[in-house]
């Protein structure tokens, strides 16, 4: 090669940057005691966040929480509140872009509401009757939210709870089957005086869509492992193979079929850890347990059709449907 065709090729590697990850504080612990370290994310991870929840119980005692570190933009800048009268809770989180940014003490915001709702925790016989309790509302809970959860295997059964709550959780609907009960769940919301009168039947779809997952439920016999031979069929709007997968050991817990909201970050009903994180992908049998194979490169579809659920979400996640 000539010196002049060297001279291009040193020009144009010295010009191309190399890829600079983003530095963020993380911690977990107490808002005014949380200990930072820092932490490198990884090259999706373009926000550094700060997320915290505050619990009152019905005694008054309050229970205090922080979260920071990486996150992807997934769950930035959220509120979400929720109130059954014997517990509260207030989640917030807050992301920005630059090093070390997250730096400061974060509280869960607590507003004020006026709004009344009925509270409930029964069934849909229960929780439709006339003597239901009356809440009122904290924060900014501008909505009256009935979540209904409907179990179906060789017979129903049907949860439902009443409350308050925020717009975000509305119209959700978390459904799926891991080759036992196959539940189904709905949260319907409006935003009148103790307009969650009455409870609307859950839309149970067991019509075979044409998509078949792996399935399994780890009880520690080993149902998980190698080789993979169970397979469920899925029904209605279970249309993604959903992977549960513990950390750091990277042991899958749960496979089976879910609804694309499962998926989008409300898998809050299948009860996950913070050490546990979900992956959702498309196409027959796609759950294979070779979590690397949801993100080949050379896939076109596989960044549009996976999503990874961050650990934090999922443990104030938990604790919120604890409280629904």
């Amino acid at each position: 090669m000539k010196m002049a065709g060297w001279l291009s090729v040193l020009l144009l590697c010295a010009s191309i940057s190399p890829v600079v990850s983003l530095i963020c504080n993380t911690c977990s612990g107490l808002p005014y005691d949380c200990q930072e370290s820092t932490q490198i994310c990884t090259v999706t991870q373009t926000n550094c966040m700060s997320q915290s929840f505050t619990v009152v119980s019905e005694n008054g005692s309050v229970t205090e929480w922080t979260y920071k570190g990486c996150t992807q933009g997934l769950v930035c800048n959220e509120t979400i509140y929720t109130d059954l009268g014997y517990r509260r809770t207030y989640i917030s989180s807050t992301c920005c872009t630059t090093d070390l940014c997250n730096d400061n003490t974060y509280y869960a915001r607590v507003p004020l509401s006026t709004l009344f709702c009925e509270s409930c925790e029964g069934n849909n016989v229960s929780c439709a009757a006339s003597n239901v309790t009356s809440l009122q509302c904290a924060g900014v809970q501008d909505r009256c939210m009935t979540v209904q959860t409907v179990y179906v295997n060789v017979s129903s059964s049907n949860v439902v709870y009443k409350g308050c709550g925020t717009g975000n959780l509305c119209g959700r609907q978390l459904y799926y089957n891991t080759g036992g009960p196959r539940v189904y769940t709905e949260v319907s919301c409006c935003g009148n005086k103790y307009c969650n009168h009455g409870v609307k039947a859950v839309t149970v779809n067991e019509t075979l869509n044409g998509i078949q997952c792996y399935a399994c439920n780890e009880t520690g016999k080993g149902e998980c492992t190698a080789p993979i031979n169970k397979t469920v069929s899925c029904m209605g709007n279970m249309t993604s193979c959903l992977d549960t997968v513990g950390f750091p050991r990277g042991n899958t817990l749960m496979r089976g079929c879910c609804s694309s909201d499962v998926c989008y970050g409300l898998s809050a009903s299948m009860s996950l850890q913070a050490s546990q994180k979900l992956y959702c992908c498309q196409g027959n049998l796609c759950n294979s347990g070779n979590i690397a194979s949801y993100f080949k490169s050379g896939s076109t579809s596989a960044q549009r059709s996976v999503f990874l659920i961050g650990g934090a979400l999922l443990v104030l996640m938990k604790d919120l449907w604890t409280l629904l």
